[in-house]
This record gives C-alpha cells, sequence and structure tokens, in this order.
C-alpha cells in the first residue's frame, strides 16, 4: 500500500504534462490557422489592389502605363504611409513627354493616380499599397510590366490601426498600343474622318456655342482643339477652361444643365461646347488654292473678284468651262459638278445677299485671295435640304480675317488655317435668330462675341471633310493621335519577401 500513493501522483502528472502539451499544440495550432487566415486575407487584399490599380491605370491614365512609378518610402516604419513616386507618375507632364495623345474621356491630370495607389479595400478588410512599377519596352510598341502591391490586414480603431499581416503581390502585365475607341489589337483606321467642329490655334469662345446641329446624335462631333492654348481642358467636363487667349466656358450642355432647347442654350450666358475639349498639337495640310489652268474662254487668267454690297448668285453651267461675266470654272468630277469662285473680297450687308445653288450633289467652293471677308445681315442663304459640304470656303495664307456679323446663318466649311474668324452679335428672341456657321472650321483664331453665336456641327461633318476634301485624319506631331496604351494580361504573379 505504501507505493499507490506516489504511483497515483506520478500518473497524475503524466496525465496533467499529457493535457498540458495538447493544449499547447491545440493553441499553436489554433494560432498558425489564425495567422494562415490572415496571411490568406492580406494575399487577397494585395490582388485585389493591383487589379483596382490596373483597372484605373486602363480606364483613365492609360499612358503611364509606360512610365515607371519607384516607390521612394517603402520601409517598414514608412508602410502606412502615401506612396511617393516624385520622379514617375507625381510629376508626369501628359503633353511634354508622352508620345500618345490621352484619348478623349481619359484623365488629363495624371498626378490625379496617386489618389488611387493607396486606398482601403472595397470590402473594408485592410488597406492596399503600391511599392512599384516598372515598365520594360520602347514608348511606342509597348512591352511589359511589373507592379508589386503590398496588401495590409489590419486591426485595431480608425485613428490606432496596427498592420497584423502583410502581403506582396509581384504581378507581370504585358502593355500593347491600341487605337481609340477600339479594342486590342484591332486595325486603327485612318479614314474615319476629321474629328473637331472648330479646329484653331487659339479660341476665345466665351458665351458662343459650339454645339451639335442634331442634339440626339449617338457621337457628337462638336468637338474642339485648341493646339495654342496654354493650359489643358478641365477632367470635368464641366468645369471653365479659361487662359490666356481663349475662354472656353462649358461642354456637355445636357450634362452639365439639362439644356436641349437652342433657345436655352442661346440665352444661358455661357459657353457650350457639346463634345470634347482638346488640346492636340495637329498638323494641318494647307488650304485648297485656285488652279492656275482654270482660264478664260480666250485662254487667259482668271482675276480675283471684289463683291461690295452686291447681290449675286453662284451656280454650275451645264458644261465644263469658265463662266460668262464671272471668275468661276465649273468642272465634273465623277459626275458631281463643282464650280471654282476666284474672289478676293467680300462686303455684304442687310441690303445684299449671296445666293449659293450647288444643286442636288453639287459643290459650289470660293477661294479668297484678299485680307478680308465683312460679312453682316442674312447672308449666303443655302435652300433648305442642301447637304453639309456642299459649299466651301479656302483662305490663302493673305487671308487675315473674316467677320460676320448680326443675325444671319452661314452653311460651309471654312478651310482657313491662316485667318482669324470672328462672329458677333445675333438676335435671341422667341424666334431664335442666332449668329449661325452651320457646318466646320479650321481657322488660326476663332472669337465669338454675343450670347447667339453659334456653330452648329452636322451629324457625320467629319466623314464628309474625308470624302470631299481629303480630311481624313487629325494627327498630331508624333502622328500618333488616334492611339493609347492597355495592359492586357498576366504573364506571371507571385509573393514577394518585403524589403527590411
Amino acid at each position: 500500500m505504501g507505493f499507490a500513493l506516489p504511483m497515483v501522483i506520478v500518473g497524475g502528472l503524466i496525465l496533467m504534462i499529457g493535457a498540458i502539451i495538447l493544449s499547447a499544440r491545440s493553441f499553436s495550432s489554433l494560432t498558425g490557422s489564425i495567422r494562415q487566415n490572415q496571411a490568406k486575407q492580406a494575399e487577397e487584399i494585395a490582388e485585389s489592389g493591383a487589379n483596382i490599380i490596373i483597372q484605373e491605370l486602363n480606364q483613365n491614365y492609360p499612358y503611364l502605363l509606360v512610365i515607371n512609378c519607384d516607390v521612394t518610402n517603402n520601409s517598414a516604419a514608412q508602410q502606412m504611409q502615401v506612396p511617393e513616386c516624385d520622379e514617375g507618375w507625381s510629376s508626369y507632364l501628359l503633353n511634354d513627354e508622352n508620345p500618345l495623345s490621352a484619348c478623349s474621356q481619359r484623365s488629363q491630370n495624371p498626378q490625379n493616380i496617386m489618389n488611387v495607389v493607396y486606398q482601403a479595400t472595397p470590402g473594408g478588410k485592410g488597406f492596399y499599397r503600391l511599392r512599384s512599377y516598372e515598365f520594360f519596352g520602347d514608348q511606342i510598341q509597348g512591352g511589359t510590366a511589373v507592379i508589386q502591391v503590398q496588401g495590409q490586414l489590419r486591426h485595431g480603431s480608425s485613428n490606432n490601426q496596427r498592420i497584423v499581416s502583410s502581403a506582396i503581390l509581384e504581378k507581370e502585365v504585358t502593355i500593347v498600343p491600341k487605337c481609340c475607341d477600339l479594342a486590342p489589337f484591332e486595325t486603327c483606321s485612318v479614314s474615319e474622318g476629321w474629328k473637331y467642329g472648330l479646329t484653331a490655334n487659339s479660341v476665345a469662345l466665351q458665351t458662343g456655342d459650339v454645339i451639335d446641329e442634331n442634339p440626339n446624335v449617338a457621337v457628337s462631333g462638336a468637338n474642339i482643339n485648341c493646339s495654342s492654348c496654354t493650359t489643358n481642358p478641365p477632367e470635368n467636363v464641366c468645369t471653365p477652361w479659361g487662359a490666356t487667349g481663349q475662354t472656353i466656358s462649358l461642354s456637355k450642355q445636357s450634362l452639365c444643365r439639362g439644356l436641349t432647347n437652342k433657345i436655352d442654350i442661346a440665352e444661358d450666358s455661357a459657353g457650350f461646347v457639346s463634345g470634347e475639349r482638346s488640346r492636340n498639337n495637329i498638323e494641318i495640310p494647307e488650304a485648297p488654292r485656285w488652279n492656275t489652268n482654270w482660264r478664260t474662254k480666250e485662254g487667259g487668267q482668271m482675276q480675283p473678284m471684289t463683291f461690295v454690297n452686291k447681290n449675286e448668285t453662284f451656280e454650275h453651267l451645264d458644261y465644263v468651262g469658265p463662266h460668262p461675266g464671272k471668275s468661276c470654272y465649273t468642272e465634273i468630277k465623277n459626275g458631281k459638278p463643282i464650280t471654282h469662285c476666284r474672289i478676293n473680297s467680300i462686303v455684304t450687308s442687310d441690303y445684299s445677299k449671296f445666293t449659293i445653288k450647288p444643286g442636288v450633289d453639287g459643290e459650289i467652293r470660293f477661294y479668297i485671295e484678299g485680307a478680308a471677308i465683312n460679312l453682316s445681315g442674312r447672308q449666303f442663304f443655302v435652300p433648305e435640304g442642301t447637304k453639309f459640304g456642299q459649299f466651301a470656303i479656302f483662305g490663302s495664307n493673305s487671308t487675315s480675317s473674316l467677320n460676320f456679323s448680326g443675325g444671319g446663318e452661314i452653311n460651309a466649311f471654312l478651310y482657313m488655317p491662316k485667318t482669324k474668324v470672328s462672329l458677333s452679335g445675333g438676335i435671341c428672341n422667341p424666334l431664335i435668330e442666332p449668329l449661325v456657321l452651320r457646318g466646320a472650321a479650321i481657322v488660326d483664331r476663332y472669337e465669338a462675341t454675343g450670347d447667339c453665336a453659334q456653330i452648329r456641327v452636322p451629324t457625320d461633318a467629319g466623314k464628309t471633310l474625308c470624302d470631299n476634301y481629303g480630311l481624313c485624319s487629325t494627327n498630331s506631331d508624333s502622328s500618333n493621335e488616334d492611339l493609347e496604351y492597355v495592359a492586357v494580361g498576366t504573364n506571371r504573379w507571385d509573393y514577394v519577401q518585403m524589403d527590411r
């Protein structure tokens, strides 16, 4: 009996030690499971963050896909700080550095991407943080990029958080150039048509408007490009665009104000642009010139005409040749009559009117060689139903100004890249008779004064300019204006150890 008690004690100790060991193992297993689950959550946060950043680059900042972002504050003590890459995305200047221009609807403010690279995940589990983005390739053909994003699982109150688990995802993606408004690898079309209703070196729109003739058109043609404007247009289409030499107030009237009635638009005391505003360096071909082979019946050179307060009618001959009493010449191209008129200058008023009669499918073209045209009243009447592209005015290097005032309307394409075009006046009343250029313009400077001075861009104006006048693309200095970049697919991904 003397041995029983020690044996019971020893047995109890053995059972207790075993229980402690089992409990420790269970606790260790539980702790390991928690850590494993936290690590998994951190990896999910990193993957979600990488996808968010790449999606944001594709949608709003595709030009940054070929620019490095070498984050400089990546130490363990800086993990909860906003990433800094002062030599990359933070200091990037879009128009000065990028070989491809930003397509429409893309952000014109590349620095805003830094608001996206460090955020809480949508599910609220933690934070993702960009650690680096490195591009390998060239800025024309594309290449590959490696992005590192840290996922941070955090605990604690909003003002006293700590990272309980961290994972860094490294992902390699392919970067390729693509055409604006097309899917990757689709062939670009160089003959889609001229993009802009108004193309100018400088623009002072003020309270005038550039709007679509049909407000319900699917794709707006009422786009403005101001190549020498001193600032980029604001990213928000409803924000005024103003700088030295131009004041372009608002765009997207239906979006900004909900205005579709033409009277409301004309009298709203703001400048409307229905389409996009841009500041691209566009290569403008020289306007067509008078062909010296178009001669009089006697074989002599036609002299440019001057019109001062005269009533004149311009129409086609029934045959190819010079017009009696006018410096005009009718030719037939592909079955279509085109009448060319050589003009020095024009002055009209309410007491004079020019009537343009291009017929069903013909064209009338004016070649201006003098310094100025001054039009007032209701002139250049084109019969209802006449299509855009049937009347054009070509300016020479000597044509410095076209002044258009009163309450009239002109249905024309103004191809005057060396000329200042001014629209002033317009009558705002219930019958709505603003001063209207119903067409498109390529000019040196454009200025509108008065709330009822408008350019109304017809549907398919860009295609018409391509078909009739050979203006089929708007090439920038790099000839890549219609291209942008996109990240497509994932080549590889892995989780890497954080630098200490």
